[in-house]
């Protein structure tokens, strides 16, 4: 007679867990019921994770965005945000994002982190878009997040991030662009918007700035 598959299986689980402490199992299961949190490799930065989901952040991006890595990426956004304080767990996630979701992911996620993607969400708002624009403008702007967002960073070279914005903005002619900055590159960061905006047409430039971030909207001009 042949062997009982079911009965096998569970034999070989019931194998597998011999000898396991009951953290490590309790850590298994956590992993186990969050497979898509799995690549985070750790249970109390998974548990974060998922206590990011009740935010009123959340809550708002979620009625826009259906594309699963995308819903994850801005769920990691979050959570990076709230590990702020904790450079080591924070340095980890950093690195296990850029991993799974390359560069670009990280960039999405630090988007969110810093608190960008609510201030454009306001900003359309303010300009009085419709609900169903927003439907297409908030995934388009996320989804092309690598040609109509750029950090600015204390190492980069005025000249060259200036042509890397220039050359950005006429070869996909975003509705808006987002220059981002926190405090130690604000200056540069309006140095930088300034020396754009003499070199290009049709655009104008709208500032929100705070005591710790600065951030240029250029927005195509509506005729």
């Amino acid at each position: 007679m042949s062997e009982d598959p079911v009965a096998s299986a569970t034999e070989g689980v019931t194998r597998g867990f011999l000898g396991w402490t009951a953290d490590r199992i309790k850590e298994y299961v956590v992993k186990f019921r969050n497979r898509e949190l799995a690549f985070i490799d750790d249970v109390e930065t998974i548990n974060t994770a998922k206590e990011q989901r009740k935010t009123s952040e959340w809550g708002v991006f979620k009625k826009y965005i259906d594309d699963s890595d995308l819903r994850i990426l801005f769920q990691m956004g979050l959570t990076l945000r709230k590990l702020e304080k904790h450079s080591k767990r924070l340095e980890s996630l950093r690195e296990k994002i850029k991993n799974k979701y390359k560069l670009k992911g990280l960039h999405f996620a630090q988007f969110i982190q810093n608190g960008f993607f609510l201030r454009y969400y306001t900003h359309l708002l303010e300009k009085g878009i419709t609900p169903e624009e927003l439907k297409t403008a908030v995934p388009d702007m996320l989804e092309n997040i690598e040609n109509t967002v750029i950090f600015i960073s204390q190492s980069d070279d005025e000249e060259i991030k200036t042509d890397q914005i220039t050359t950005k903005i006429y070869a996909h002619n975003p509705n808006t662009f987002i220059i981002c900055s926190t405090k130690s590159t604000m200056g540069k960061c309006e140095t930088i918007k300034r020396k754009v905006m003499k070199r290009i047409t049709g655009y104008e430039s709208e500032l929100y700035k705070t005591d710790i971030k600065k951030i240029y909207f250029l927005n195509k001009i509506e005729h």
